[in-house]
């Protein structure tokens, strides 16, 4: 650290010189501006107020002078007043003929710059000559420029008087105690703790020396500390289990221990007092087949900076005990190109044995996995065989439950519609009730397993919440009327005006179900359906619907299982009300895969309220959404002129589709199977082809392949009884342009005819629609 010892320190000058530059100068400089500019101003005025007193006093005195023309006394007055320095020229005219009675001119006084004056000489107020008076500034300039030196001096004078005093008190005061604590801070960064404190003062410099001193104790019990650490430090080194080693390569590759702790006398059988003197000990005490990868690594570790990790052997001790280390260090860079390693050396001897010890058991391991691998693929592939036959079952199963169904629904529709007589239309209905309930538990079954594999996919559509709600209403009102409860839907008018997206048709299945419930389990009151918006206007909007009655209620203890498959309140539930437990466990389901929750709050005696919460994005009111829910009863479409044909091997939907199609006007001809549908289309006109898919000889899918290879381009629907999906797929990939699932219900089939029929002279192969949704009612 540099001392300053005297009055021509650094940072003395440096205030001697900012002082002279930012007061002494700049106070001369603007002080001598101000003179330069205030003084000529002032003395001019005080030059032109003499000539205008001069001129006066010429005017009065010469006005009798100039009335007598007494030209010698004229120029005795103005010769009194020409001897003024400053007087360059006097002129005196007499009348109006500017005749110069007298006119004194001195050129020689004319230096600087000339003031002129003119004044009128006056007779008894009338003029009767003029006095012209010229005067020289030059006296006054010179005059200004006295006074602004005498000013520099004096000021001047006064504030470098005034600046040595200061700085001669700066450096007595402030600098001077400075430099001693400077020398103090010198001594501290030594390690000096001992040093000379200047004299303590009752000023800032004085407090500024007393938290030194603080910050001197401070510093001497860190130092304290840090001994101690390092001691310890040193201590815990030798003591742990390894050895710790710091580990240097200069420039030129040469190697150097800077440390290694005592360990090392265990692990390698060299002092470490013997490694610090000669690195080359260490590679001596390496295994032959190891010292050159040891060197290698560490190389590699020096040009990539990344860290030395290795394992390898040292010479056996005097035991004859092989040992293996692993080493392990941080490389970090130093100037000119060296490297140092922080790290340690660990005894690995124990687990490279178990480590051997594990490869004579792993061929043993690896036989094993393989038996069990093997095993594992019959059982997969039995499992997978397991879940065809399944899929397989299932498929077989709704085709042979529906198929009968459809005769059964399709006969009761037509009878009902010719019965006059109102038991045989009442027991007709009982029938069809009895018919689409058992199409209820099938398809209750089907969406289950669909759930169970994974298959179940959601349509999304756009719809309107009211008209959701009031189709909903429109097919549980009628039940609830019929037991005599009040029905209700509560919902803010604003809210059933939204536009919502999602699948309409499930969302209107849980509704059912909820609903359903609450009317076949409610004797007397009230049943509300109530939807709210949990979150307001989010996007996606929360929803929370609420299905409230007043029935039977259910007890604690049933309630956990409510929503699981098979389940109901209790065993007098199922004897009472029928119902397969399927219907909550499948709302559970369908509810999750749109993202949403349902639940059950009840009390035996005090009805239930079972709520489904579900997320659906939104937008606003608008006239483009479908309008959800059943269509108003209509009057049955008429298809006269149309000709179809049926391609159905079962008589009796044969029978069934021929009296309904009949009955809407078409002109219907039937084929066994799918070779016969081949041959009457080569030799006659239709405009669409219902196609069912399980035929003997040739089956629907065969048959529309052939069709339109053939080039037939008209519609062709299919009807099956197999409600899957992947049947629809099938159909769809085939070549057909519709899908029509049995039970055929008339308005489900009028209404795929509506769509097609009437397009048959423009259908084109790429307006494929959706097939229409069976009709949802509620699960019991």
């Amino acid at each position: 650290m540099r001392q300053n010892g005297g009055s021509g320190g650094s940072l003395f000058t440096t205030i001697a010189v900012a002082a002279s530059l930012g007061l002494l100068i700049p106070a001369l400089l603007i002080g001598g501006a101000v003179v330069s500019w205030r003084e000529p101003d002032r003395a001019r005025e005080i030059l032109e107020q003499q000539m205008e007193d001069r001129l006066d006093v010429l005017s009065k005195s010469l006005a009798v002078l100039v009335w007598n023309l007494d030209s010698a006394a004229a120029r005795e007055v103005v010769s009194a007043v020409m001897q003024s320095p400053e007087v360059v020229r006097i002129v005196v005219t007499e009348g109006a003929s500017d005749t110069p009675l007298v006119d004194f001119h001195e050129p020689s006084r004319r230096r600087g710059e000339a003031l002129q004056g003119q004044r009128p000489v006056l007779r008894a107020g009338e003029p009767i000559g003029r006095v012209t008076l010229e005067i020289d500034d030059h006296l006054v300039v010179e005059a200004a420029a006295r006074q602004q030196r005498l000013y520099v001096a004096t000021v001047g004078g006064q504030l470098l008087i005034s600046l040595v005093l200061v700085l001669a008190l700066m450096n007595s005061r402030v600098l001077r105690p400075l430099r001693r604590l400077s020398r103090f801070a010198g001594d501290l960064a030594g390690g000096r703790f001992d040093a000379e404190l200047p004299p303590t003062r009752a000023d800032e410099i004085g407090t500024l020396a007393s938290a030194m001193d603080g910050m001197r104790s401070a510093l001497q019990q860190q130092f304290d500390a840090q001994a101690g650490l390092i001691d310890r430090l040193r201590g815990l080194a030798e003591t742990v289990p390894g050895v710790i080693l710091q580990l240097d390569q200069d420039g030129q590759g040469r190697l150097t221990f800077r440390y290694v702790s005592e360990a090392s006398r265990d692990h390698l059988g060299v002092a470490a007092a013997a490694l610090l003197e000669d690195a080359e000990r260490f590679f001596a005490q390496l295994h032959p087949e190891d010292g050159a990868a040891v060197r290698g690594a560490l190389a590699q570790s020096a040009r990539t900076l990344g860290p030395w990790q290795q394992e390898f052997r040292v010479l056996p001790n005097p035991r004859g005990e092989s040992r293996w280390l692993y080493a392990n260090a941080i490389a970090q860079p130093q100037d000119l190109g060296g490297v140092r390693w922080h790290g340690f050396l660990t005894d690995i001897s124990r687990q490279r044995g178990d480590a051997q010890e594990l490869e004579r058991h792993r061929f043993h391991l690896e036989e094993l996995v393989e038996a069990r691998t093997a095993a594992l693929a019959r059982a997969t592939e039995a499992a997978q065989a397991a879940s065809r036959a399944k899929s397989a079952f299932l498929a077989n199963m709704s085709h042979e439950i529906r198929t009968p169904l459809n005769a059964i629904i399709g006969l009761s529709y037509l009878m009902q519609r010719d019965a006059v007589d109102a038991v045989q239309q009442d027991r007709l209905a009982k029938v069809g009730t009895a018919a689409q309930h058992l199409l209820a538990i099938t398809n209750q079954v089907l969406d289950l397993s669909k759930i169970e594999a994974g298959k179940l996919q959601l349509q999304i559509d756009s719809f309107r919440l009211e008209a959701l709600l009031a189709g909903v209403a429109s097919m549980i009102g009628p039940k609830a009327v019929e037991k005599a409860l009040a029905f209700e839907v509560d919902c803010p008018p604003s809210l059933g005006r939204l536009v919502l997206e999602g699948d309409s048709q499930r969302l209107t299945e849980v509704l059912l179900n909820f609903l359903g419930n609450a009317v076949k389990f409610t004797e007397a009151g009230r049943v509300e359906l109530r939807v709210r918006e949990v979150e307001p206007r989010t996007q996606p909007l929360r929803l929370r619907f609420e299905a409230e009655d007043t029935g039977i209620g259910i007890g604690a203890d049933a309630l956990p299982r409510l929503f699981q498959e098979f389940e109901q309140a209790d065993s007098s539930t199922t004897r009472r009300y029928g119902g397969t437990g399927l219907g909550l466990a499948i709302s559970r389901r369908i509810a999750e895969l749109m993202g949403g929750e349902v639940g059950v709050r009840s009390q035996p005696g005090q009805g239930s309220l079972f709520w489904l919460e579900v997320p659906l994005p939104w937008q606003s009111a608008g006239e483009n959404a479908e309008a959800v829910g059943p269509a108003a009863p209509a009057l049955l479409p008429q298809f006269n002129g149309y000709r179809v044909l049926l391609a159905e091997d079962n008589p009796v939907n044969q029978e069934v589709a021929v009296a309904m199609l009949q009955r809407v006007g078409l002109e219907v001809d039937v084929a066994a199977d799918g070779q016969e549908a081949l041959e009457r289309m080569a030799g006659a006109a239709y405009d669409l082809v219902l196609m069912d898919v399980q035929m003997p000889r040739l089956d629907g899918l065969d048959a529309t392949r052939a069709l339109r290879r053939q080039g037939w381009d008209k519609p062709i629907l299919a009807m099956t009884a197999n409600a899957f999906a992947e049947e629809r797929e099938r159909c769809l990939a085939a070549g057909m342009d519709d899908h029509v699932s049995k039970p055929a219900v008339a308005d489900e089939l009028f209404a795929a005819l509506g769509r097609w029929l009437g397009q048959s002279s423009a259908h084109g192969r790429s307006q494929s629609t959706a097939s229409p949704a069976r009709p949802t009612g509620g699960l019991p």
